[in-house]
């Protein structure tokens, strides 16, 4: 499972370069590859954490050993993870209450280091060093996430097309006024012709 971890990963760094440089599809990667990460680490993070092959997830000899605290917090880890991932993906296409989703995984992430650095010197350093790892990884890619303004990352990816640019910015200060939307909606389509 950490291979599908690692290859989604790599596919949703690439889906977000793409996206960013608006090459065609781009944005289907991203979404595809992040929800796909998301999900992962939502639903099978106590396995993937815990180095349960997907074939022994049901059975119940494969985890008998793991404590129930480490059951639990693993999935909460895997549920910060998700979190921040679709956060990050919200930020990136735009879409609503993306900065209110990063905030709070950014907040579950801290917490979640700050415990497992606790834990490595108690139990199952190897564990520990492994969260701590992903959890550093997402902090950063959240933490520059957080801080990137919505009109930089606009600016940037649409470098290309001031016109558009502007209009959403017009639009973004009178979101109300459905003229200055349907402006946004013509210079859209200009660009993706």
């Amino acid at each position: 499972m950490k291979k599908t971890e690692k290859i989604l990963a790599a596919i949703s760094i690439m889906g977000i370069l793409l996206n960013l440089f608006l090459v065609p599809y781009g944005d289907t990667l991203s979404i595809l590859s992040m929800s796909c990460l998301a999900v992962l680490y939502m639903y099978l993070s106590f396995a993937l954490f815990n180095d349960i092959p997907l074939q022994k997830i049901l059975k119940r000899e494969s985890h008998k050993d793991i404590s129930k605290q480490t059951k639990i917090g693993t999935n909460l880890i895997g549920m910060i993870l998700a979190l921040i991932t679709i956060g990050i993906l919200f930020k990136l296409q735009d879409w609503p209450n993306a900065s209110t989703l990063l905030n709070i995984g950014f907040c579950g992430l801290i917490l979640s280091a700050i415990i497992s650095f606790i834990k490595v010197r108690q139990s199952n350093p190897k564990l520990h060093y492994t969260l701590l790892t992903r959890l550093a990884t997402f902090s950063i890619i959240g933490f520059i996430f957080i801080l990137t303004p919505k009109e930089n990352l606009l600016e940037f990816k649409y470098r290309n097309h001031p016109e558009y640019v502007e209009a959403v910015k017009k639009a973004w200060a009178d979101p109300s006024n459905q003229d200055l939307w349907k402006k946004v909606n013509e210079e859209s389509l200009k660009i993706h012709k």
